[in-house]
């Protein structure tokens, strides 16, 4: 069959199946059930070191998975699972969202001289077929609904996303065989984490707020889905935030006024910025009555800070301690 019709085919029994699949329960290679219907595909390539460790079992959040060889084409259907995959210098043949690359310094620098195929923000399927993965990543706070219908193309783990962030990058060291890459890159975490708890200790008694700068109002990064930022550091948050919202509560002006914060880590909304403009949605503020007479606007402690720390990505967590070291060690 051609690759056309056979793509054709596929997304014909995707959509046939979807009411099905909504009831059903998740089915994988080393589970009861249905084997999905992509086998691993061979590769002409050398073996890598890491292959000695495979086949092995990879438990996962919809179940687990036997991988019999070490994955060659991972598709990543969630930006923020890239994220963890170019932490271990791995490179997915493609990715949901590549273009952050544009949007973020710090993605850009791991995403230097990667080949990935960009699924774009809303998951391309036909694109996703002709890449023909073998192995299929999602974040737990991603597409996790939609495992079913990803398992289908090829087979799909999903990371659990309530793990802390060296945890979870453990468990995309697991899929590839990079644990003593994974083991490399926490201890740098935890020795940045270690450099960002002195800073914090020089500023006892006064108070961060962390934030996104949607342009019309802001976004809280609240210390509740970020203490790495607060209380794990030994930084204080202001009091009264709204939570609601995936990361935080929104806030105008004027509530950022009555909050009065010693420091301010502000970062632009990734989705809605302009590339051309980094520092856009966070200067059209300078000219606000009330922005110029905030405390930390006064007092010059504002920080800009990259667009991942609004997210759960490795990185944005690695950028935001830097932006703490590097503003309240000095």
């Amino acid at each position: 069959m051609k690759k056309s019709k056979w793509i054709a085919s596929i997304l014909s029994v995707l959509l046939a199946s979807s009411v099905l699949t909504a009831c059903g329960g998740g089915t994988q290679q080393g589970a009861a059930g249905e084997t999905p219907a992509n086998t691993v595909q061979q590769s002409d390539e050398p073996a890598q070191p890491e292959q000695a460790a495979f086949p092995r079992t990879i438990q996962h959040v919809k179940g687990e998975l036997v991988l019999k060889k070490r994955p060659d084409r991972i598709a990543s259907v969630d930006i923020m699972a890239t994220d963890y995959l170019l932490v271990l210098d791995e490179s997915p043949i493609v990715s949901e969202g590549f273009g952050t690359k544009d949007k973020s310094p710090i993605f850009a620098k791991y995403a230097a001289g990667k080949k990935v195929t960009d699924l774009g923000g809303k998951t391309n399927l036909e694109t996703l077929l002709e890449m023909e993965p073998d192995l299929i990543v999602i974040s737990s706070t991603g597409k996790a609904d939609r495992f079913e219908e990803f398992n289908k193309m090829a087979d799909t783990v999903v990371i659990d996303y309530s793990l802390d962030a060296p945890s979870r990058l453990m468990k995309f060291a697991e899929l590839v065989g990079k644990e003593e890459k994974a083991k490399e890159v926490i201890a740098e975490f935890n020795k940045l984490k270690q450099d960002a708890t002195a800073a914090a200790a020089k500023h006892q008694g006064e108070t961060a707020l962390f934030l996104v700068s949607n342009g019309k109002d802001f976004t809280v990064i609240h210390p509740k889905n970020f203490p790495i930022f607060y209380e794990d550091i030994g930084l204080t948050s202001v009091k009264g935030l709204p939570e609601d919202g995936k990361i935080g509560g929104r806030i105008g002006i004027e509530a950022l006024s009555e909050f009065g914060a010693d420091h301010i880590f502000i970062a632009e909304n990734r989705r809605q910025m302009n590339p051309d403009d980094p520092q856009g949605m966070i200067n059209i503020w300078t000219d606000n009555p009330v922005w110029k007479n905030l405390k930390a606007v006064k007092n010059n402690q504002v920080y800009s800070v990259d667009t991942l720390v609004g997210d759960t990505f490795f990185l944005g967590q690695i950028a935001g301690l830097e932006a703490i070291k590097e503003h309240l060690g000095k």
